[in-house]
């Protein structure tokens, strides 16, 4: 036989390093090292994710792991109407449903383009009505030829190619086989399933279909769809049903996940590669009645369901090279006085706060490493109620309480020293942002007004005004292109952006609030915290147009200071007044989703 040598430049690629571009599972041998080699074989892993706004079981739902729909459903309390919207980071309010809220109605589509049919609108009540959402709406459709429910969770095709097969009709619910099809238009009978079965889930599209599980019982058979006829197929490994399932998925790649298998909720997820089912990672919760998305086998989106009870949580499935680690809030090092109304500059890792209340105006100034707070020299004066943006080392704090402060105060990384006064007298609650040389303050009190003013390093001139009064508001971004957002009293959802010239209005936030912080970028921005008739621990992310949620802080406070000189993806919070107003010496440090490629390992025989 051969050995390896002889075989180099037929079967496995000689190689003097390891390949730049290697694929997941691609071989090669390393001269150098004398290795044989291989790149990653990919793992499958569950993470959690952004928690929806609602709690909700039973709704509808599909899309991608990046654009993906969740809507209608149950409780607690009652039964829902509203949509949701994910753009692979976070939650964001969509259009309301028209007709109620078709619990196991069947749903398809994408979120732009989108289709939901039938369901429960009460235990005993089935509907007939159809809508289709168009990324904004939903509007009323052609119904149903009969009123049906409990039928597919995932559903199968796209808005005007669509198929609704099996589920239930009449009360008590008789599971039946029937298939409809939709055009776009109207809806026509397709052949029957071999097997009536209530509470499935699928993938495919109209011409090539996949219908698993079910019920009455917990079904592990599984039927494929070619348009006209179904037939059966490989069975899965664990029969249950009320999956959720990568529903734009094709028929040949596709995940199952969740559900119910006797005796009770599963975790397991399995993985469809045309002809068999591969048990992978379990999901963290147990859950069914949730919602799914997801376009192939390489990844899929769980949502609420009851775990019990009805769940706003949120688990994404991904398998390759790659390694996911979910955006998440941490303790950092905590400051050494209780401290609230202070003002930050810099980085995660490069971070300053000053003055505050601690308890009364206080001038004092910290630096952070990343993991622990030292004492760097104190203000040019006491204040709190003040602003801050800059860097660890060139740093500016802007205005505050007591009044005699309007003058800005200037930070070189050794020493504080008086900068250039405000153009019209004593303010405070200023939202700022840029750099100490080139920085924007808008909004103040009393009163909320509308001013605004440029800093070129030694004075400030006045710019166009806010469109909207505020103050105690978000704000991040560059002197050319920046954002403030809610503040004020009554409390704002509004945002406005700068670009170097004035203000338009962009997206509203879906949580009004102030005497909140914020930082990041216009197009990566981000606000976390806040006062909305509490202390507020909701974080929201923006990505120039919108803003959707992302995981809460740990503790709910308001009247902090933040530090986020560059994207949203790395930032902190520090001090600030929790529930009762009681002043905080807490840091909480985020991180957004980040993704590693596995190294490339050498291939051995022990």
């Amino acid at each position: 036989m051969a050995g390896y040598n002889e075989l180099h430049g037929l079967k496995v690629k000689y190689l003097s390093d390891d390949p730049s571009n290697a694929e997941d599972g691609q071989v090669w041998y390393n001269s150098t090292t004398g290795n044989l080699r291989v790149q990653g074989i990919g793992v499958g892993a569950w993470i959690s994710s952004t928690s929806l706004s609602e709690a909700r079981r039973l709704g509808g739902g599909f899309g991608t792991t990046s654009a993906a729909i969740t809507f209608g459903g149950f409780g607690p309390p009652d039964n829902k109407t509203t949509t949701e919207e994910y753009n692979g980071s976070g939650w964001t309010a969509g259009g309301a449903l028209n007709n109620g809220t078709a619990r196991f109605a069947g749903s398809v589509g994408t979120l732009t383009a989108g289709l939901t049919t039938g369901g429960l609108s009460s235990p005993t009540v089935y509907q007939n009505s159809t809508e289709e959402y168009n990324g904004t709406a939903w509007t009323s459709v052609t119904n149903l030829p009969v009123a049906r429910g409990a039928g597919s969770t995932g559903g199968i095709g796209i808005q005007t190619a669509a198929i609704i097969a099996v589920g239930g009709t009449g009360i008590p619910t008789t599971a039946d086989a029937a298939t409809l099809k939709y055009d776009g238009t109207n809806w026509t009978a397709g052949g029957s399933m071999n097997t009536a079965r209530v509470y499935t889930a699928g993938f495919g599209t109209q011409t090539a279909g996949l219908y698993m599980g079910g019920a009455p019982g917990t079904k592990a058979n599984v039927e494929l769809y070619d348009g006209t006829s179904w037939s059966e197929t490989t069975d899965m490994n664990t029969g249950r049903y009320s999956l959720v399932t990568s529903n734009n998925s094709p028929q040949t790649s596709g995940i199952g996940a969740s559900g119910y298998a006797a005796p009770g909720l599963s975790v397991a997820t399995e993985s469809w590669d045309g002809s068999s089912w591969t048990n992978q990672s379990n999901m963290a919760t147990a859950r069914n009645g949730a919602t799914g998305a997801g376009a192939s086998s390489s990844s899929v989106m769980v949502s609420g369901g009851q775990t019990p009870p009805a769940s706003t949580a949120v688990e994404e499935y991904n398998f390759g090279t790659n390694t996911f680690t979910a955006a998440a809030w941490a303790s950092g090092g905590s400051i050494p006085t209780a401290t609230a109304l202070n003002s930050g500059a810099g980085t995660q890792t490069a971070a300053l706060t000053f003055g505050g209340l601690a308890p009364s105006s206080t001038n004092a100034s910290l630096s952070y490493d990343g993991s622990s707070w030292t004492a760097t020299p104190n203000l040019y004066r006491a204040a709190y109620y003040g602003s801050g943006c800059g860097t660890q080392t060139a740093a500016l704090n802007v205005d505050g309480i007591p009044p005699g402060t309007s003058t800005s105060q200037e930070f070189n990384g050794s020493s504080w020293s008086e900068g250039g006064a405000l153009s019209d007298g004593n303010r405070f609650s200023t939202s700022t942002f840029g750099i100490q040389t080139a920085a924007i303050a808008a909004g103040y009190s009393p009163g909320g007004l509308t001013k605004s003013e440029q800093y070129n390093g030694t004075a400030w001139t006045t710019t166009p005004a806010l469109p909207y009064g505020t103050y105690s508001a978000a704000s991040g971004g560059t002197t050319s292109a920046g954002f403030v957002a809610g503040g004020g009293n009554p409390i704002k959802s509004d945002t406005a952006e700068w670009d170097g010239e004035g203000y338009t209005a962009g997206g509203n936030l879906n949580s009004a609030r102030r005497n909140t912080c914020g930082g990041g970028t216009q197009t990566a921005g981000i606000i976390m915290g806040g006062y909305d008739g509490n202390a507020s621990s909701a974080t929201e992310g923006y990505d120039g147009t919108a803003w959707s949620t992302r995981p809460s802080m740990g503790t709910a406070r308001y009247s902090l200071a933040s530090s986020t000189a560059g994207p949203n993806t790395a930032t902190m919070v520090i001090a600030g007044s929790a529930s009762g107003g009681a002043k905080q010496t807490i840091t909480e440090e985020f991180t957004g989703e980040t993704s590693v490629v596995a190294p490339a390992s050498n291939i051995t025989t022990s």
